[in-house]
């Protein structure tokens, strides 16, 4: 009985030894790595503002700004346009055809390109810029979208397109805006093809009977 007795203390003696060993490791053993939290969505980027439209410098008309325009169906569609005055927002452009001068007021804003003065045989070459008003002729206005269109002198404007592409002698110029007059006797019509940053770069007149006569930049030279 004495040797058993030894022998079950022994083994309780070692169970206990492994039951705190055990415990002890479980104790000492690193604790779990907390789970990181989850990286917050980035916000979404705020939409860009859209750029405000705008005409001004749509045709360049600082003073200096010549433009060459080659013709073809009549003798006058060949004119060399300058503007030769500018103050503000006006500024004076003459048309040069070999058989006469015409001088045109243009107003220029960020919403419209407005002839607001034309006098024919203009040769002496004078500022006109103080002139009142005798024509209201809406060139270009915004919204620049296809389909948009005005009424100007009675004559019906409307921008049939927005890309449209011009081969010209001066070189292909893509992107430009077409605006077709259909004139109030409802019988000719005329098509301007303007080029932002360049100006007119081509006009196509149909005349009542079909002829088609056209006027295609040449040379320019933008100040």
């Amino acid at each position: 009985m004495k040797y058993k007795y030894k022998g079950s203390l022994s083994l309780i003696l070692i169970a206990a030894f492994i039951i705190c060993t055990a415990a002890g490791m479980v104790s000492c053993a690193p604790a779990p790595a907390p789970t990181p939290a989850p990286e917050p969505e980035p916000l979404p980027e705020p939409e860009p503002e859209p750029e405000e439209e705008s005409l001004i410098g749509f045709y360049p008309l600082k003073e200096g700004n010549m433009w060459e325009y080659e013709g073809e169906g009549m003798e006058y569609a060949s004119f060399i346009q300058k503007v030769i005055f500018s103050a503000g927002n006006r500024h004076q452009v003459t048309i040069d055809n070999g058989g006469t001068v015409i001088a045109n007021v243009l107003e220029e804003s960020k919403d419209s390109i407005v002839n607001t003065y034309r006098s024919g045989e203009e040769f002496s070459g004078g500022n006109l810029l103080d002139k009142p008003s005798n024509v209201n002729i809406i060139m270009l206005q915004t919204p620049l979208e296809k389909g948009s269109f005005w009424i100007s002198e009675e004559n019906h404007y409307e921008i049939i397109n927005t890309e449209a592409d011009a081969i010209v002698p001066a070189g292909e110029f893509k992107g430009c805006i077409a605006v077709k007059v259909t004139f109030k006797d409802q019988t000719s019509n005329m098509i301007y093809y303007y080029k932002q940053g360049i100006g007119m770069v081509q006009s196509e007149f149909r005349t009542d009977t079909g002829d088609l006569i056209t006027s295609k930049l040449k040379r320019y030279e933008l100040k």
